[in-house]
């Protein structure tokens, strides 16, 4: 049996002990429903299939459910309980699953959780936090352009999101932009910047966040220098096949990475953009950059 989770049982969370032993399909699942902030510690996802809520899927057993049931208050035909299960469709990038969802059948408390994901909205509270960059915002090129570079200085060092396959599934008139997608047994490596709300503000832009192009996530990353934190990130939302990048920004993620990214990595993405996807003139980019 399956469990969809989006507040106090995700990852890192104060209650997450609870499925200690349950396994995980997906940090990046959704669902229907709309999250509000609730009066509590805690969100409270209100049936609307009009919306969605970003959270996590597990496989739990039936012990897990019923301290899941016990936590959320809820009790089988009782009216009054605090929360009421479901049984609902929840999705993944690979497939969709029928999982217990835990429904507030009241009226709405506190406010509609911005980017439908409320560990992100945790995170931006915070008057600073780490992030993640895996594409072309490695570089700092386009920051200087944008008279944005202070925002950026703080550089934590290259990190290691596993879990997760670098892809180019972001589609433009030149060629594809790169993504963080869910793939076991596989990573991702980027730069951590330590960032303040003023960065947050350039980087919803440049990612076209407003406009439903890619999404804020929070991600826990290992730094190469040991440790391991949680960092926001931004995955693209309707994904499709991989595109050819063009070489600007192919460009761009190699100029920015090479400083901070392992040099098996860096070996794997030349290969990649020569081969798999191969970009024109990168192989005269490379040699000249030798």
């Amino acid at each position: 049996m399956y469990a969809f989770v989006y507040g106090s049982l995700r990852k890192n969370e104060q209650n997450h002990h609870f499925l200690e032993g349950a396994s995980l399909i997906s940090e990046q699942a959704w669902t229907s429903g709309e999250l509000y902030s609730g009066s509590s510690y805690y969100p409270l996802l209100i049936k609307n299939e009009a919306s969605l809520a970003y959270g996590e899927l597990y496989e739990i057993d039936e012990g897990m459910l019923q301290q899941l049931d016990r936590l959320e208050g809820y009790r089988e035909k009782d009216p009054d309980s605090l929360f009421k299960r479901e049984t609902s469709a929840v999705h993944t990038q690979q497939k969709s699953y029928s999982a217990y969802v835990y429904y507030y059948p009241h009226p709405p408390e506190g406010k509609p959780v911005l980017h439908r994901d409320w560990k992100v909205e945790q995170l931006l509270k915070k008057e600073s936090y780490y992030y993640f960059a895996f594409g072309s915002c490695m570089d700092q090129e386009r920051f200087y352009k944008s008279g944005v570079q202070n925002l950026f200085q703080k550089i934590e060092g290259g990190a290691e999101l596993q879990g997760y396959h670098l892809g180019f599934s972001y589609h433009r008139a030149d060629g594809g932009r790169a993504d963080i997608i869910e793939r076991s047994g596989d990573s991702v490596e980027g730069v951590v910047y330590n960032i303040t709300g003023k960065a947050l503000d350039y980087l919803f832009r440049r990612e076209g966040v407003t406009n439903q192009v890619y999404r804020p996530v929070v991600v826990e990353v290992t730094l190469h220098n040991g440790p391991v934190v949680e960092a926001l990130s931004f995955t693209v939302i309707h994904k499709k096949e991989n595109l050819t990048p063009p070489l600007h920004y192919a460009r761009e993620i190699h100029r920015g990475g090479r400083y901070y990214l392992s040099k098996n990595y860096m070996e794997r993405l030349e290969q990649r953009l020569q081969h798999e996807l191969p970009v024109n003139e990168f192989t005269k980019y490379l040699q000249q950059m030798e």
